[in-house]
C-alpha cells in the first residue's frame, strides 16, 4: 500500500475548483431521473398576457399614428394628444404586467 498523503511543499488543486460536485455523487436536481414538462400557465395568466399584448399593439399603434400625423400643422393638433395617449397606455402597460404575487418574507436565523 501507498501513502496518498500529500506533503505540505507539493502542490494540489482541489477537485472542486475544477469542475462543480466533483465527489463520486451527482446532486439530486441534476439528472435524477426524467422531468417534466413545465405546466401551462393558468387562465388569468394568459388572460394578462392576452392583455398586456393588446395594450401594447394599441399603445404602439397610438404613438405611430400620432407621430405621423405631426408632420402637418392641424395634424400637429390631433397628433399630439394621440403621442401622450400612446405613452399613457403603454404606462399602463408596464403596471399590469409589474403586478403580481409580493415575494415572501424570510426570516434568517444567524
Amino acid at each position: 500500500m501507498t501513502d496518498k498523503r500529500l506533503a505540505a511543499s507539493e502542490e494540489y488543486l482541489e477537485p472542486e475548483l475544477l469542475s462543480p460536485g466533483g465527489g463520486p455523487y451527482k446532486p439530486r436536481g441534476e439528472g435524477s431521473g426524467p422531468r417534466r414538462p413545465p405546466e401551462k400557465p393558468g387562465l388569468l395568466t394568459r388572460l394578462k398576457m392576452l392583455l398586456a399584448g393588446g395594450l401594447a399593439i394599441l399603445g404602439a399603434g397610438l404613438f405611430t399614428l400620432g407621430a405621423v400625423l405631426t408632420s402637418t400643422v392641424i395634424g400637429a393638433i390631433i397628433g399630439i394628444p394621440l403621442m401622450l395617449l400612446g405613452a399613457a397606455v403603454f404606462v399602463l402597460l408596464f403596471k399590469l404586467l409589474s403586478t403580481g404575487p409580493r415575494p415572501p418574507i424570510i426570516f434568517r436565523r444567524f
